[in-house]
Protein backbone atom coordinates (compact mmCIF):
# COMPACT_ATOMS: atom_id res chain seq x y z
CA UNK A 1 0.00 0.00 0.00
CA UNK A 2 1.35 2.99 -1.21
CA UNK A 3 1.11 6.15 1.96
CA UNK A 4 1.69 9.64 1.25
CA UNK A 5 4.31 11.98 2.37
CA UNK A 6 3.29 14.02 5.44
CA UNK A 7 3.55 16.65 2.16
CA UNK A 8 3.87 15.19 -1.04
CA UNK A 9 4.42 17.15 -4.78
CA UNK A 10 1.84 17.30 -6.98
CA UNK A 11 2.59 17.89 -10.57
CA UNK A 12 -0.22 19.15 -13.24
CA UNK A 13 0.70 19.24 -16.97
CA UNK A 14 -2.32 21.50 -19.14
CA UNK A 15 -2.81 21.00 -22.10
CA UNK A 16 -0.44 23.78 -23.72
CA UNK A 17 2.20 21.41 -21.40
CA UNK A 18 3.03 23.60 -19.03
CA UNK A 19 3.21 22.14 -16.11
CA UNK A 20 2.66 23.30 -11.93
CA UNK A 21 3.39 22.02 -9.38
CA UNK A 22 1.58 21.90 -6.26
CA UNK A 23 2.58 20.88 -2.50
CA UNK A 24 0.07 18.80 -0.74
CA UNK A 25 -1.01 19.04 2.48
CA UNK A 26 0.12 16.66 4.93
CA UNK A 27 -2.29 14.88 7.63
CA UNK A 28 -1.17 17.00 10.29
CA UNK A 29 -1.79 20.09 9.18
CA UNK A 30 -5.04 19.19 7.59
CA UNK A 31 -5.80 17.75 11.43
CA UNK A 32 -5.36 20.73 13.29
CA UNK A 33 -6.62 23.34 10.81
CA UNK A 34 -10.28 20.93 11.01
CA UNK A 35 -10.13 21.12 14.22
CA UNK A 36 -9.70 24.78 14.54
CA UNK A 37 -13.30 24.69 12.07
CA UNK A 38 -14.66 21.95 14.23
CA UNK A 39 -13.95 24.51 17.05
CA UNK A 40 -16.13 27.23 15.00
CA UNK A 41 -19.07 25.16 14.49
CA UNK A 42 -19.37 24.17 17.81
CA UNK A 43 -19.35 27.84 19.12
CA UNK A 44 -22.47 28.59 16.45
CA UNK A 45 -24.22 25.26 17.45
CA UNK A 46 -23.79 26.31 21.08
CA UNK A 47 -25.00 29.92 20.23
CA UNK A 48 -28.03 28.28 18.04
CA UNK A 49 -28.90 25.97 21.61
CA UNK A 50 -29.61 29.06 23.38
CA UNK A 51 -30.50 31.61 20.78
CA UNK A 52 -33.37 28.54 20.53
CA UNK A 53 -33.85 27.87 23.81
CA UNK A 54 -34.97 31.60 24.35
CA UNK A 55 -37.34 31.09 21.26
CA UNK A 56 -38.72 28.32 22.59
CA UNK A 57 -39.03 29.75 25.79
CA UNK A 58 -40.58 33.13 25.14
CA UNK A 59 -43.04 31.06 23.25
CA UNK A 60 -43.79 28.94 25.77
CA UNK A 61 -43.78 25.89 22.36
CA UNK A 62 -41.00 23.30 22.98
CA UNK A 63 -41.39 21.89 19.33
CA UNK A 64 -40.28 25.17 18.14
CA UNK A 65 -37.09 24.61 20.15
CA UNK A 66 -36.88 21.32 18.41
CA UNK A 67 -37.10 22.15 15.33
CA UNK A 68 -34.67 24.84 15.39
CA UNK A 69 -32.41 22.89 16.50
CA UNK A 70 -32.57 20.48 13.94
CA UNK A 71 -32.74 22.89 10.97
CA UNK A 72 -30.08 24.94 12.35
CA UNK A 73 -27.77 22.22 12.67
CA UNK A 74 -28.03 21.00 9.62
CA UNK A 75 -27.68 24.38 8.29
CA UNK A 76 -24.44 25.42 10.34
CA UNK A 77 -22.86 22.05 10.07
CA UNK A 78 -23.37 21.65 6.38
CA UNK A 79 -23.73 25.48 5.73
CA UNK A 80 -20.45 27.04 7.30
CA UNK A 81 -17.89 24.52 4.87
CA UNK A 82 -19.71 24.74 1.85
CA UNK A 83 -20.52 28.33 2.05
CA UNK A 84 -16.99 29.16 3.45
CA UNK A 85 -14.95 26.86 0.59
CA UNK A 86 -17.80 28.51 -2.27
CA UNK A 87 -16.65 32.00 -1.10
CA UNK A 88 -13.14 31.93 -0.57
CA UNK A 89 -11.94 29.93 -3.62
CA UNK A 90 -11.25 26.71 -1.67
CA UNK A 91 -10.72 28.09 2.16
CA UNK A 92 -12.23 27.80 5.33
CA UNK A 93 -11.56 29.77 8.86
CA UNK A 94 -9.33 26.73 9.29
CA UNK A 95 -7.70 26.44 6.16
CA UNK A 96 -7.13 30.07 5.97
CA UNK A 97 -5.01 30.18 9.33
CA UNK A 98 -2.94 27.34 7.95
CA UNK A 99 -2.45 28.19 4.73
CA UNK A 100 -4.48 25.23 3.02
CA UNK A 101 -6.63 25.29 -0.18
CA UNK A 102 -9.13 23.09 -1.16
CA UNK A 103 -8.26 22.72 -5.10
CA UNK A 104 -9.86 21.06 -8.61
CA UNK A 105 -7.58 17.66 -9.18
CA UNK A 106 -6.04 19.90 -11.89
CA UNK A 107 -5.19 22.67 -9.83
CA UNK A 108 -8.21 24.94 -10.95
CA UNK A 109 -10.10 26.94 -8.41
CA UNK A 110 -12.66 25.14 -6.59
CA UNK A 111 -16.50 25.28 -7.91
CA UNK A 112 -19.80 25.94 -5.69
CA UNK A 113 -20.31 22.20 -6.66
CA UNK A 114 -17.53 20.74 -5.71
CA UNK A 115 -17.55 22.71 -2.43
CA UNK A 116 -20.85 21.02 -2.08
CA UNK A 117 -20.22 17.65 -2.84
CA UNK A 118 -16.82 17.30 -1.17
CA UNK A 119 -18.85 18.58 2.39
CA UNK A 120 -21.96 16.33 1.79
CA UNK A 121 -19.64 13.33 1.60
CA UNK A 122 -17.89 14.88 4.99
CA UNK A 123 -20.84 12.91 6.40
CA UNK A 124 -19.81 9.38 5.72
CA UNK A 125 -15.70 10.29 5.92
CA UNK A 126 -16.78 10.75 9.58
CA UNK A 127 -17.89 7.38 10.56
CA UNK A 128 -17.73 5.76 12.35
CA UNK A 129 -16.07 8.41 14.77
CA UNK A 130 -13.52 11.50 14.18
CA UNK A 131 -13.18 11.08 10.33
CA UNK A 132 -12.26 7.08 10.46
CA UNK A 133 -13.74 6.46 7.28
CA UNK A 134 -11.53 9.26 5.87
CA UNK A 135 -8.38 8.74 7.27
CA UNK A 136 -8.34 4.83 5.67
CA UNK A 137 -9.41 6.22 2.06
CA UNK A 138 -6.16 9.19 2.54
CA UNK A 139 -4.49 5.83 2.99
CA UNK A 140 -5.37 3.78 0.32
CA UNK A 141 -5.23 6.42 -2.58
CA UNK A 142 -2.33 7.62 -1.18
CA UNK A 143 -3.08 10.75 -2.43
CA UNK A 144 -4.02 12.57 0.78
CA UNK A 145 -7.91 12.13 -0.31
CA UNK A 146 -11.04 11.67 1.34
CA UNK A 147 -14.06 10.51 -0.07
CA UNK A 148 -15.27 13.62 -0.29
CA UNK A 149 -11.81 14.62 -2.63
CA UNK A 150 -12.37 11.53 -4.81
CA UNK A 151 -16.12 12.28 -5.08
CA UNK A 152 -15.78 15.50 -5.85
CA UNK A 153 -12.76 15.83 -7.74
CA UNK A 154 -10.67 17.60 -5.10
CA UNK A 155 -7.42 17.76 -3.26
CA UNK A 156 -6.08 19.97 -0.30
CA UNK A 157 -3.01 21.75 -0.73
CA UNK A 158 -0.52 24.48 0.63
CA UNK A 159 -1.55 27.50 -0.10
CA UNK A 160 0.89 30.12 -2.24
CA UNK A 161 0.97 34.10 -2.46
CA UNK A 162 2.97 33.63 -5.15
CA UNK A 163 4.75 31.11 -7.44
CA UNK A 164 7.93 32.43 -9.59
CA UNK A 165 8.22 32.79 -13.00
CA UNK A 166 11.65 30.22 -13.10
CA UNK A 167 8.96 27.67 -11.77
CA UNK A 168 6.89 27.62 -15.03
CA UNK A 169 8.46 25.60 -17.77
CA UNK A 170 8.88 27.75 -21.27
CA UNK A 171 9.40 31.08 -18.92
CA UNK A 172 12.15 31.64 -20.28
CA UNK A 173 14.19 35.37 -20.16
CA UNK A 174 13.65 37.19 -23.53
CA UNK A 175 14.28 40.71 -24.77
CA UNK A 176 11.86 43.24 -24.17
CA UNK A 177 9.54 44.20 -26.52
CA UNK A 178 8.12 47.13 -27.41
CA UNK A 179 5.27 48.19 -24.42
CA UNK A 180 2.30 47.17 -26.11
CA UNK A 181 -0.88 46.29 -23.87
CA UNK A 182 -2.02 42.65 -24.67
CA UNK A 183 -5.52 41.85 -25.37
CA UNK A 184 -7.98 41.35 -22.73
CA UNK A 185 -9.14 37.55 -22.50
CA UNK A 186 -12.74 36.97 -24.31
CA UNK A 187 -15.58 38.94 -22.79
CA UNK A 188 -13.77 40.72 -20.78
CA UNK A 189 -13.67 44.87 -21.40
CA UNK A 190 -10.57 46.42 -22.57
CA UNK A 191 -7.87 47.04 -19.93
CA UNK A 192 -7.07 50.06 -18.87
CA UNK A 193 -4.09 52.50 -20.70
CA UNK A 194 -1.40 52.95 -17.99
CA UNK A 195 -1.45 56.56 -16.78
CA UNK A 196 1.05 59.43 -18.45
CA UNK A 197 3.92 60.17 -16.83
CA UNK A 198 3.96 63.61 -14.77
CA UNK A 199 5.33 66.73 -16.53
CA UNK A 200 8.65 67.50 -14.39
CA UNK A 201 8.73 70.95 -13.34
CA UNK A 202 12.02 72.90 -14.42
CA UNK A 203 13.74 73.26 -11.24
CA UNK A 204 17.67 72.17 -10.69
CA UNK A 205 17.02 69.17 -8.52
CA UNK A 206 15.93 66.02 -9.48
CA UNK A 207 12.83 65.72 -11.43
CA UNK A 208 9.88 63.75 -9.80
CA UNK A 209 8.94 60.57 -10.20
CA UNK A 210 6.37 59.80 -12.92
CA UNK A 211 2.74 58.68 -11.73
CA UNK A 212 3.55 55.36 -13.08
CA UNK A 213 6.54 54.96 -10.84
CA UNK A 214 4.84 56.56 -7.58
CA UNK A 215 2.20 54.14 -8.13
CA UNK A 216 4.74 51.01 -8.32
CA UNK A 217 6.96 52.21 -5.09
CA UNK A 218 3.55 51.63 -3.07
CA UNK A 219 2.65 48.32 -3.99
CA UNK A 220 4.89 45.79 -1.91
CA UNK A 221 8.56 45.16 -2.72
CA UNK A 222 8.34 41.42 -3.71
CA UNK A 223 4.88 41.90 -5.79
CA UNK A 224 7.40 44.54 -7.11
CA UNK A 225 10.17 42.12 -8.25
CA UNK A 226 7.19 39.66 -9.75
CA UNK A 227 5.46 42.33 -11.67
CA UNK A 228 9.59 42.72 -13.19
CA UNK A 229 9.95 39.82 -13.59
CA UNK A 230 6.55 39.29 -15.71
CA UNK A 231 6.89 42.33 -17.70
CA UNK A 232 10.17 40.89 -19.39
CA UNK A 233 9.04 37.46 -20.01
CA UNK A 234 4.94 38.50 -20.85
CA UNK A 235 5.31 38.07 -24.39
CA UNK A 236 6.72 34.63 -24.96
CA UNK A 237 3.99 33.63 -22.04
CA UNK A 238 0.50 32.02 -23.25
CA UNK A 239 -2.82 33.64 -22.00
CA UNK A 240 -3.48 30.31 -19.99
CA UNK A 241 -0.08 30.60 -18.20
CA UNK A 242 -0.80 34.80 -17.64
CA UNK A 243 -4.21 34.01 -15.99
CA UNK A 244 -2.54 30.93 -13.97
CA UNK A 245 0.10 33.66 -12.36
CA UNK A 246 -2.14 36.44 -11.70
CA UNK A 247 -4.29 33.88 -10.25
CA UNK A 248 -1.68 32.61 -7.76
CA UNK A 249 -0.93 36.30 -6.97
CA UNK A 250 -4.55 37.74 -6.79
CA UNK A 251 -4.49 38.74 -3.09
CA UNK A 252 -1.90 40.65 -3.72
CA UNK A 253 -2.67 42.08 -7.14
CA UNK A 254 -5.88 43.25 -5.13
CA UNK A 255 -3.85 45.26 -2.29
CA UNK A 256 -2.17 46.63 -5.09
CA UNK A 257 -5.00 48.59 -6.64
CA UNK A 258 -8.48 47.45 -5.65
CA UNK A 259 -10.47 49.48 -8.29
CA UNK A 260 -9.30 47.66 -10.89
CA UNK A 261 -9.52 44.35 -9.25
CA UNK A 262 -12.82 44.65 -8.73
CA UNK A 263 -13.59 45.71 -12.16
CA UNK A 264 -11.10 43.68 -14.53
CA UNK A 265 -9.91 40.86 -12.20
CA UNK A 266 -6.44 39.49 -11.34
CA UNK A 267 -4.75 39.24 -14.71
CA UNK A 268 -5.81 42.63 -15.85
CA UNK A 269 -4.26 44.39 -12.65
CA UNK A 270 -1.57 41.92 -13.11
CA UNK A 271 -0.96 43.70 -17.03
CA UNK A 272 -1.94 47.09 -15.86
CA UNK A 273 1.47 47.07 -13.25
CA UNK A 274 3.97 45.45 -15.82
CA UNK A 275 2.80 47.94 -18.42
CA UNK A 276 3.75 50.83 -15.75
CA UNK A 277 7.01 48.76 -15.49
CA UNK A 278 8.11 49.06 -18.89
CA UNK A 279 6.65 53.00 -19.25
Amino acid sequence: MEQPLPDSELIVSTPERVSFDYQVAGLGTRAIAQVLDLLIVTALLVALFFGGLAVGSLLNNSVLFDLIQILGSFVIVFGYFWTSEAMWSGQTIGKKAFRLRAVGDRGEPLTFMQAGIRNIVRIVDFLPYGYGVGLVVMFINGKGKRLGDLAAGTLVVKDSDHVWLWQVPGARPADLQPNMPPASPPGYPAYPAPPAPLVPQPQAQAAPASNAEYILRRIDPDLRRFVSSYARRRPQLTLDVRVQLAANMQQSLQRAVPDTFAQYGPLAVLDYLANLELS
